[in-house]
């Protein structure tokens, strides 16, 4: 089986074989698995993966693991064409796993407190408190 590229605005709920899917606004690329096994595959684009058309084909990097299925697959496709690679054993997913939370995690963007946004507009309606109270004063 050789993967079409297909760009599409939204990932659709009922994905086709052998298409992958890429929504450049939402970045993010879906297909069902290479294997057959009808396991949903949802990609980070371009955060963990890149995906491009070569001649309407699709070619995806780095590898697509499947961690979260029964099949374990392992593979890159290029221009459409899968090439299968060894499985990772248990202790490597987690660890790929983890090091992928840990870079998205540290790439989120840190709420302010409400205590850090009073502290940075408090020197400014001190500032303005200030000018009107003079203002009025020197009248």
């Amino acid at each position: 089986m050789r993967f079409r590229y297909r760009l599409v605005d939204r990932i659709p709920k009922q994905m086709e074989e052998g298409i992958v899917y890429h929504t450049e606004e939402f970045e993010l690329a879906g297909l069902l698995c290479a294997c057959g096994c009808g396991h949903r595959i949802t990609l980070i684009v371009p955060d963990s993966h890149r995906v491009w058309e070569e001649g309407g084909y699709a070619t995806i990097r780095p590898s697509v693991g499947v961690f979260d299925a029964a099949c374990k697959s392992h593979y890159v496709i290029r221009a459409g064409n899968v090439q299968w690679l060894r499985a990772f054993s248990g202790a490597q997913a987690t660890k790929i796993m983890q090091r992928q939370i840990a870079r998205h995690a540290s790439q989120d963007v840190k709420p302010t407190s409400w205590l850090r946004r009073s502290a940075a507009i408090l020197p400014l309606f001190v500032k303005k408190l200030l000018a009107a109270l003079l203002g009025r004063s020197s009248r």
